[in-house]
């Protein structure tokens, strides 16, 4: 819904006499169908990733895949300021998302 239909919602639902218990209830009943459009998204766009990502790993198969290597600490890598971080992280990013996105 724009902008002005929204408004002139809202124009409509004030002009009606309703309680305070009826406006509660009303409020209450939008809040619900929100919260369930927003679940009703949250699975389609999940089930959506899933399909997508069909060769995706369980959490015990990622586990075992990522055993098979050592644990970094901070001795594994050199000090970094802020800046070379923001550098490095500005130019790069693209490449480690899509490295990340066949994990997910």
């Amino acid at each position: 819904m724009n902008a002005i239909s929204l408004n002139n919602l809202w124009s409509y639902l004030q002009g009606l006499s309703l309680s305070a218990s009826n406006q509660r209830w009303l409020a209450e009943r939008l809040i619900e169908a929100s919260t369930a459009a927003k679940g009703k998204s949250a699975s389609t766009t999940l089930s959506r990733r899933a399909h997508k990502h069909k060769k995706a790993l369980s959490d015990e198969e990622l586990a075992k895949c990522l055993a098979q290597y050592a644990p970094l600490t901070d001795a594994d890598f050199p000090e970094v300021s802020k800046e070379e971080y923001a550098s490095f992280a500005k130019e790069h990013s693209g490449q480690i998302t899509k490295g990340l996105e066949k994990w997910l």
